[in-house]
Parts: C-alpha cells; structure tokens; sequence
C-alpha cells in the first residue's frame, strides 16, 4: 500500500462531477451521490438533485447483501458459525421443502435453490420478522442446494438475517448497526424510522432484461413498494440498507484495505482476500438467464463494467445503485442513485461513471 493516500487529480474530479451532472440532466434519475475512496481516505463527495440536501439518504437495495454477508463472514472469524456450517442445524424449521442441506456458502453464493420469496406475501407484513422468517424457511427447493446457481434476491437477506439472530441473538438490523455502521461511523441503517430523510425510488423506464417492451411495469411496481413506509421501516438484509453513498464507499474502503480502516478492524486480511475472490461461475444463472460470477457475498469476475477489471469485487442494486472495491488503483466506490432505468441505461451511466474514476486516478 502508498506510504500516503494518492487522491484523485483535480481535473479528474471535474469530469466526475460532470458526469454525475450531466446524468442528471439526461433524466436518467432525479437524485444521485457519489462518493470515492482512495487508499482509504475519502477523495471525493458529491450530492446531487433529490440526494443533495444535508442528511438526505437514499436506499442501497441489493447492495445491502455484502453488508449482510460481512456479518456473517464475522460470526465465521468468531468460531459461531463455518461456510459449511447446514442453515437447519442453527434454523430447523429452514429443512423444509428439500432445503436441508442447503449451506452458508450455498447461500452467500446464490446456489440455495430458493431464490424467489412469495409473491403473494403481504407488503404490509414486511416488517413482521418472524412473518417474513416463515414463509423463507417454508419454501420448497427449486433445485438441490449445491447444485445449480439462481440469484436470490430477498431470500438471500432473510436466510442469512435469521442465521444471525439465531446465533448472535441479536436482530440483522441490530447487528449490522452495532457491529459495521457504528464502529465504521457509516451514515446507514437496515430500514429507518423518519422516512422523511429517504429520497424515495423513481421508475425511470420500466424495460427490464425479462420484459424488454415495459409491459408489465416491473419496475414502477418495486419504485412503488419500496417507497411504501411498511417496506423502508423493515428489515431486509438483502434489499434496504438505506444510507448515503459516502457510507457505502466507506464500507468498501475497509475491505480495500483489507478489513480495516481508521484503526477498526471487522474482517482478517486472508478472510477479505478469500471472500472476494471467485467461487461460483455459470454461462446461464437460473434467475436472471445471463452469465453471472459469485464471490462469498460479492459479485466479482463478471462481464460487464466495473466487474470486468481484474480483482474488482463489490455489487449493484435494482437499476440505480453501483458499489465496488478496485484494489489495483487503491479505490472504494459507491454511485447510488434513485432513478430505476433500463438495463442499457444502467450499464451505459456505469461505465462512463467508472471510467472517469479510473482516469481521475492518473
């Protein structure tokens, strides 16, 4: 690692803010942050539209699962739990439907065969723990754990936030804050109280990879859902961290440094190095239909922008959200916004904003 932080230089840091701005007035969100560690001191912070007054937070979505996942690889360092350890040994009622064998790193690595909560769940209900532990645990395998890869995208949070309150005793929301948001000083939460302070989702285009012609309005239904009180109140390990990007790219820099920063350590260096790597790879993932690569929490080694730089590990969030790690340039990243758009668009906003970022570094 540099003796001192390297920054980013000063005209890089203007094209980042004109990106970000020029993002904005494209219409492809009403609100952003961006925020950019380098060598673990924070280089960059910007604020805009919906996102930009003091105290304004926006949700993370499916970048919460690697919050939720270095918790769980922390229970593992404590000797609580191991990668192999089976959910029913801890969770027995979580056998059911022909998911006894079903593993921690079966879960952390999308291969559990459960990846689709009830659709017909009450929204309402969300925010009932015990309710939304059921109805995971009752799910029937669609695949023998192990054996294939889907992307789970709540059960993943709930499996995993039940294993930490069953052996922890303590709540995923309870745990997250006292053992990661406080000790990193991360402007973050599982779920809040004031929802005032969240600046709520937007279906910015309702195309989606599985309805390319928007006639289903997916994603008008999830900016809905997830601007509901019920849902912003609750607990959902995998979906609702909600926070600022200046947070998210903390987290990140603790575990580009090696699961440390500021002189607080969550995560052993070999354990940063073992989690983040490749484990699980597939031309097809079940769920999604497209090729997909799975560290232990973290997606890393995949085809597209910023996961197609080699060592970069971290995870997106429902069409608005990118958060990742590049240990070769030193960098901790998180671009959270709350427009929800279309897959092209999401990848085409990436990529320029990733590419300003690596050139900032120069």
């Amino acid at each position: 690692m540099p003796s001192s932080p390297r920054g980013l230089t000063a005209a890089g840091r203007a094209r980042i803010e004109e990106v970000a701005r020029t993002h904005v007035e494209r219409g492809w969100h009403p609100g952003a942050q961006v925020a950019v560690y380098r060598d673990g001191v924070l280089a960059l912070e910007l604020r805009l539209g919906d996102a930009e007054p003091e105290g304004m937070r926006l949700e993370w979505f499916s970048a919460t699962k690697p919050v939720t996942a270095v918790a769980i690889h922390m229970l593992i360092e404590r000797g609580q739990l191991s990668l192999d350890t089976r959910i029913a040994e801890v969770w027995p009622e979580f056998a059911q439907g022909g998911k006894d064998a079903c593993t921690i790193r079966h879960v952390l690595t999308h291969q559990g065969g459960f990846p689709v909560f009830p659709l017909d769940f009450p929204p309402e209900q969300i925010g009932d723990w015990a309710a939304v532990a059921a109805a995971t645990a009752a799910l029937p395998a669609l695949w023998a754990p192990g054996t294939d890869i889907g992307y789970h995208p709540l059960t993943f949070g709930f499996a995993l936030g039940e294993v930490i309150r069953r052996v922890d005793g303590r709540m995923p929301r309870d745990f997250l804050a006292q053992e990661i948001f406080a000790p990193l000083r991360m402007e973050a939460s599982l779920g809040v109280e004031d929802t005032s302070i969240v600046a709520p989702p937007r279906a910015m285009s309702d195309v989606t990879f599985e309805d390319p012609e928007g006639s289903e309005h997916r994603t008008t239904r999830i900016a809905e859902l997830f601007s509901a009180p019920p849902v912003l109140r609750a607990q959902i390990p995998a979906a609702n961290a909600i926070g600022t990007a200046e947070a998210l790219a903390r987290f990140y820099a603790m575990l580009e440094q090696g699961g440390a920063l500021d002189g607080v350590r969550l995560l052993r260096e070999d354990t940063v190095a073992e989690v983040t790597r490749v484990h699980v790879s597939t031309e097809q993932d079940l769920s999604s239909h497209l090729p997909s690569s799975y560290g232990l929490g973290f997606i890393v080694g995949t085809w597209y922008a910023p996961f197609d730089r080699e060592g970069v590990f971290g995870h997106g969030g429902q069409q608005c959200t990118i958060s990742y790690a590049d240990p070769s340039l030193g960098l901790a990243v998180a671009y959270v916004t709350n427009g929800l758009h279309d897959p092209l668009v999401v990848q085409l906003r990436t990529e320029e904003m990733v590419q300003a970022i690596v050139e900032a570094c120069a």
